[in-house]
């Protein structure tokens, strides 16, 4: 067995192989390239004729080089810079140094790897947080649209009570007013755009079985239960519930000193779970207002205060859609 640590960077990866008994085969680098990594590897697989394992760093980038890995039979595992940085500290910091630390580590067994998407799902996080950057977008130029009425002093006529209703916009639109019709134009193409990522998304997951079981539960349309299903990827990886709303962050962070113990806020985590998951649940309190997680979401406002009781609340959902698409069962009331 030979163990291969790679440095990535955009323009050049620095690739350290080790030995079984850790001397240093090469330390070479290479351009950050799908051609040239492969060719490296196949150079490697000639001169070593034996099993490689590879540890890489989980860069913005590294799934092309990851898939290359696994492609030609090799065992990678992808490791967490902020994880793995602490370990790395015993030699001066350079590409070099990096790469060897990554190849040693990995031979002594001392590398926990991260969970690394398969292309399906990677394909769906890309388009669900592209719409969630064009929303973004959308709601920043209507901000923008607001504001340019107020410095015009245009006064909006007091029966448009709704921002941005077809009413409201017909009357902009009447406005002689180049800049504003020209963030309207840019507005109503996000719109389009937005527009033909939900369809996308309905023709290549509408018919998805963990998107449909998600949308069992009044409150969560197509769009809440893919970002769902993207960003938690295999269910199974979890080994419980509570691992799975750690994840999200929808647990609180504990504190202990001594004998004494107290709580803090909730840990970090998926924010873009935790985001949809809140908006799913008030949806769902609204929509089904006498079911278990509604029922429970008023003993905990009772209990410990609105604020609190909805993200315990959203953790009661997050551990409920655990349970569905583990056990393969639809969303049930009562």
């Amino acid at each position: 067995m030979y163990y291969i640590g790679l440095d990535i960077h955009k323009k050049f990866t620095q690739a350290c192989v080790l030995d079984a008994d850790g001397r240093l085969v090469c330390n070479d680098r290479i351009r950050t390239d799908v051609h040239d990594i492969g060719h490296w590897f196949e150079r490697m697989e000639t001169r070593t004729n034996d099993e490689l394992a590879v540890a890489l760093e989980a860069t913005g980038f590294y799934f092309w080089i990851y898939d290359t890995i696994v492609s030609r039979g090799h065992d990678a595992k992808v490791v967490h810079p902020v994880k793995v940085k602490p370990l790395m500290r015993a030699r001066s910091k350079n590409d070099k140094n990096d790469a060897y630390m990554l190849a040693e580590l990995l031979r002594s067994r001392c590398l926990e790897g991260i969970y690394v998407p398969s292309s399906d799902v990677r394909e769906m996080r890309e388009l669900t947080r592209h719409r969630e950057s064009l929303v973004r977008k959308k709601g920043d130029l209507k901000r923008e649209v607001l504001a340019h009425l107020l410095q015009k002093g245009m006064k909006v006529p007091d029966d448009l009570r709704t921002n941005f209703s077809q009413k409201h916009i017909s009357w902009m639109r009447s406005v002689d007013d180049f800049i504003l019709h020209e963030k309207l134009d840019v507005l109503e193409l996000l719109m389009t755009k937005i527009r033909n990522i939900e369809s996308k998304l309905d023709e290549l997951y509408g018919e998805d079985e963990d998107v449909r079981l998600i949308r069992t539960i009044p409150g969560i349309g197509l769009v809440t239960a893919t970002v769902i299903k993207a960003e938690v990827g295999d269910v199974t990886r979890f080994s419980s519930a509570e691992n799975l709303a750690a994840y999200v962050g929808l647990t609180p962070m504990t504190y202990q000193s001594g004998e004494k113990e107290w709580g803090g806020h909730t840990r970090p985590g998926n924010s873009r779970i935790k985001h949809v998951l809140i908006e799913a649940m008030l949806f769902h309190l609204h929509h089904c207002p006498d079911s278990r997680i509604s029922r429970y979401n008023h003993r905990k406002r009772e209990a410990i205060g609105r604020q609190k009781a909805v993200v315990a609340t959203a953790r009661k959902l997050m551990e409920a859609i655990y349970f569905m698409l583990v056990r393969r069962q639809e969303f049930q009331a009562h």
